[in-house]
């Protein structure tokens, strides 16, 4: 491998922080991006969205590819290295439980995002909110064929987390987001940015010495596990603090250029 090394990005609270009205990563973030591959290393999306939710701003940054839906989905250099999905046996049941608890959902899938209505208030504000774009939603779905890894639960409290909690206890599933809220996603356990990018690293062959990422999030930490240098950025959930290489500040306070520039990269 003729490059320095490779750099991981999370998308949500690393690049952009829609929960404070940064909607696209900050012109710095575009710079430093940009010169970090002209300085020789690859860089790489890691995020919790599907293929579909790499929206315009992020493709801008011209990343060499990125790994997708949690560690399910990897695509490099316009290649795909790794699709995966949930078993639609197991889906229809998880499905079968949501709506027999009347709690609205979706599905995350790599071209297109799969609901039941439309129109259900607390999807669009889901939807706007994190700027995914209603495009890439459709109605016209079969759950003996979808194709899905990702299932996103848009409860009102922490009953609905609570609720499937305990109705998939023992299984593979794992839960994770904001219970307080509601809000939650349910996939196989197995899936974690970590298991992506150790796939990658070895098609790859780049030594763990020269590897590096940006992340806040608790779905961060097998990340964080795999690469040389993690980096947290400001706000980063707590159970990632144990495993941070270094800290960094915000997205408001350009804590990716910051974080690059302490590294010695750009």
């Amino acid at each position: 491998m003729s490059k320095k090394g490779i750099v991981f990005f999370d998308v949500d609270g690393t690049l952009i922080d829609w929960t404070k009205g940064i909607s696209k990563p900050t012109e710095s973030t575009k710079r430093s991006i940009k010169k970090l591959k002209e300085n020789g290393y690859i860089t790489m999306l890691a995020t919790g969205r599907p293929k579909n939710g790499i929206n315009k701003d992020l493709a801008a940054l011209n990343f060499d590819g990125y790994i997708g839906s949690n560690g399910a989905y990897i695509e490099m250099n316009n290649k795909v290295l790794l699709d995966e999905a949930l078993d639609n046996k197991l889906l229809k049941e998880i499905l079968e439980f949501l709506e027999d608890n009347k709690i609205t959902y979706m599905l995350e899938g790599q071209n297109i995002n799969y609901v039941a209505d439309l129109k259900d208030r607390k999807l669009l504000d889901f939807i706007e909110g994190a700027s995914l774009g209603i495009e890439n939603f459709t109605e016209d779905w079969n759950r003996d064929t979808v194709k899905t890894v990702k299932i996103i639960v848009l409860g009102e409290s922490e009953k609905e987390y609570k609720l499937a909690a305990e109705r998939f206890k023992g299984s593979n599933l794992a839960l994770m987001g904001n219970a307080a809220f509601g809000a939650f996603e349910i996939f196989d356990s197995k899936y974690s940015k970590g298991y992506g990018i150790s796939r990658l690293l070895e098609i790859l062959d780049i030594d763990r010495e020269r590897t590096y990422a940006f992340g806040d999030g608790e779905n961060d930490v097998e990340m964080f596990q795999v690469v040389k240098h993690g980096i947290a950025m400001g706000g980063y959930h707590k159970k990632l603090e144990q495993y941070a290489y270094d800290f960094t500040e915000d997205v408001k306070n350009e804590g990716i250029t910051k974080g690059l520039e302490k590294l010695g990269l750009i």
